[in-house]
C-alpha cells in the first residue's frame, strides 16, 4: 500500500466525523509521512496500524464522553425509483468449494454476513459500477480486502456529482459480502468493516432453529458506524469492538475471556463465558447475562450516570460497585452514560 492509498483510505473511514476534524487529521498524518520520508513509509504504516484501526482511534478520541451524530444510513431505500447504477446484478460467487481454516476480512461501506451452512462459499452483492473486493485464500485463510470507493461519482438522472460515500438523494443500496461456512472447527476469524454492519446470526437455509454453534479458536469483530451482532459462538476468545453502533453477543461461550466495547451504543453479552470479561460503553447501557455463578468472578461495575443492577437488585453504591470473591476470573463492566445490568446463575 502506498502512502497516498493509506491516506485516501483513512479519509474514507473518517466520513462520520466533522469535516474540519477529518481534514485536520488527514493533514496531520500527511505531514507525519512527509517528515518520515518516503523511504520510511512502511515503517510508519506498521507503527500506526491499518487505516481502519487508526480511524477508529481518531473517532473514539473525537467522541470523548459526548455522543456523536450517527452516520448516515447506507442501506436506506431510495426515495425515488433507483437509477440503473443503483441496481445490482445477481450476487456473484467469488470463491467457492475451497476449504479454509480462518478468515481475515477488511471492508469499507459493506455489510459483512457470516452464514452457517454446509459449504465454503463467498457471495458478493455489490451495486453495479462499484469495484468488488479482492478475495483469495492464502495459507488456509480466506482473505477479503475492499478498496475505498471513489470520492465522486455521477448520477445518470441529473449529471451532478455526489461527494463522499453518503451524498445524493438517490443513495445506493449497501454492498453485501456473505460468507458461508460448514459446521467444522475453525481457527481465527477477524472481520472488520467501516460504515457497515457485521452479522453472524443466521443460517444459510434461513431456518432460525437450525443454528449450530460456530466453533473456532478466536473471533474478532471491529466496526465503525454499524452494529455488531453475533450469536451461538463457541470460541476460546471473543473480541468485539465498535464505534457508533451497538454490540450484541447472544448465546455465546468463551473459555479464555471476552471483550465487548463501543463508544456510542449498548453492549449486550449472554452465555457461558469464562476467563476475564470486559464490557464497556461510553454512551449506552451494558447488559451481561451468564450461565456462570457470581462467585466465579471478581466484579467491578462502574457508571457515572446510571444505576447498577445485579440479579435484578439495584445496588446502593454510587458510581462504582466492587465484589471480591477471591476468584481467578475478573468481570469489569463500565459506562459513562447508562445503566449496568448483570444476571448470574443461582
Amino acid at each position: 500500500m502506498t502512502t497516498n492509498e493509506y491516506l485516501a483510505r483513512l479519509k474514507s473511514c473518517l466520513e462520520c466525523i466533522d469535516a474540519s476534524e477529518r481534514e485536520a487529521a488527514v493533514q496531520f498524518y500527511t505531514e507525519y509521512f512527509e517528515d518520515a520520508g518516503e523511504e520510511n513509509a512502511e515503517k510508519v504504516m506498521a507503527e500506526l496500524g491499518s487505516p481502519e484501526k487508526l480511524a477508529r482511534d481518531i473517532i473514539k478520541q473525537s467522541a470523548g464522553s459526548a455522543p456523536t451524530s450517527p452516520a448516515p444510513a447506507l442501506s436506506a431505500p431510495c426515495s425515488e425509483p433507483c437509477p440503473e447504477t443503483c441496481s445490482a446484478p445477481a450476487a456473484e460467487t467469488a470463491a467457492c468449494g475451497e476449504a479454509f481454516t480462518g478468515i481475515h476480512a477488511e471492508t469499507i461501506n459493506a455489510k459483512l454476513i457470516l452464514l452457517r451452512g454446509n459449504e465454503y462459499r463467498v457471495d458478493l452483492d455489490f451495486p453495479e459500477g462499484l469495484k468488488k473486493p479482492a478475495v483469495s485464500i492464502r495459507d488456509g485463510v480466506l482473505r477479503i480486502e475492499e478498496k475505498p470507493i471513489p470520492k465522486h461519482f455521477t448520477s445518470i438522472f441529473d449529471g451532478s456529482f455526489w461527494s463522499g460515500a453518503f451524498g445524493g438523494r438517490n443513495a445506493w443500496r449497501q454492498s453485501v459480502i456473505a460468507i458461508t461456512v460448514p459446521d467444522v472447527q475453525f481457527e481465527d476469524f477477524w472481520l472488520e468493516t467501516v460504515n457497515g454492519t457485521i452479522d453472524i446470526t443466521k443460517s444459510a437455509s434461513g431456518d432460525a432453529a437450525a443454528l449450530p454453534a460456530l466453533r473456532l479458536s478466536s473471533l474478532k469483530c471491529e466496526a465503525v458506524n454499524g452494529t455488531i451482532n453475533v450469536e451461538s459462538i463457541a470460541a476460546g476468545k471473543i473480541h468485539l469492538e465498535n464505534v457508533n453502533g451497538s454490540t450484541n453477543a447472544t448465546n455465546c461461550t468463551a473459555t479464555a475471556g471476552c471483550h465487548c466495547e463501543t463508544v456510542n451504543g449498548s453492549v449486550k453479552l449472554t452465555g457461558g463465558v469464562r476467563g476475564n470479561v470486559h464490557l464497556e460503553s461510553v454512551n449506552g447501557s451494558v447488559a451481561f447475562n451468564t450461565t456462570e455463578k457470581l462467585e466465579q468472578f471478581n466484579c467491578e461495575f462502574d457508571t457515572m450516570s446510571g444505576s447498577v443492577y445485579i440479579n435484578g437488585e439495584k445496588q446502593s453504591r454510587k458510581h462504582t460497585t466492587v465484589i471480591s470473591n477471591a476468584a481467578e476470573s475478573k468481570l469489569k463492566a463500565e459506562t459513562m452514560n447508562g445503566s449496568i445490568r448483570a444476571n448470574f446463575a443461582v
